[in-house]
């Protein structure tokens, strides 16, 4: 049904039942972070229980809270690390700081995630206090990152965050 020539919300393409123009499930679509902390020349990556790979810091969006409100508290709820989020180095007027890029990838019956990618500074001295989401954690250099059990946007992206030059 439409509203003049606007299709009402939750009718798009790709949103009625049986429609999948991208061949991924559209039933359920959530906004989500992934947070790379940095320390120097290495970043946090940890061993997720449920989905037992190695992935970076992240979660979904709570209504009402934008990407960067969310990297802050996926950080500090996940690690208990505060992270200092600025401008990188190249980016555009509006940019939210630290932010990387965007990725999509399907999540299982989670849906479509859609996913807004970060990079924070923290302290050389600061400690991981790790919550149930996961078992291990490691700091990662370059080689290292590259031999990480884990997709390979995580590898990707962990690359471009350590290559991140903050202003």
């Amino acid at each position: 049904m439409t509203e003049g020539n606007r299709p009402l919300a939750g009718e798009g393409p790709g949103d009625r039942a049986g429609e999948n123009p991208g061949g991924m499930s559209t039933s359920r679509r959530a906004f989500s972070v992934a947070v790379y902390a940095r320390r120097g020349d290495r970043v946090l990556v940890i061993e997720h229980r449920r989905l037992r790979t190695w992935l970076p810091i992240g979660g979904e969006l709570e209504a009402g809270e934008t990407p960067l409100e969310a990297a802050h508290r996926e950080l500090r709820e996940e690690t208990g690390l505060p992270g200092r989020f600025r401008s990188l180095a190249g980016a555009l007027d509006g940019v939210p700081p630290g932010l990387l890029g965007y990725e999509e990838h399907p999540a299982g019956t989670k849906g479509l995630h859609m996913n807004f990618v970060f990079v924070t500074e923290v302290a050389a001295d600061a400690e991981v206090v790790p919550n149930d989401e996961f078992a291990a954690w490691r700091w990662v250099d370059r080689a290292e990152l590259d031999a990480v059990d884990s997709p390979l946007n995580v590898r990707q992206f962990g690359v471009l965050a350590l290559a991140a030059r903050f202003v």
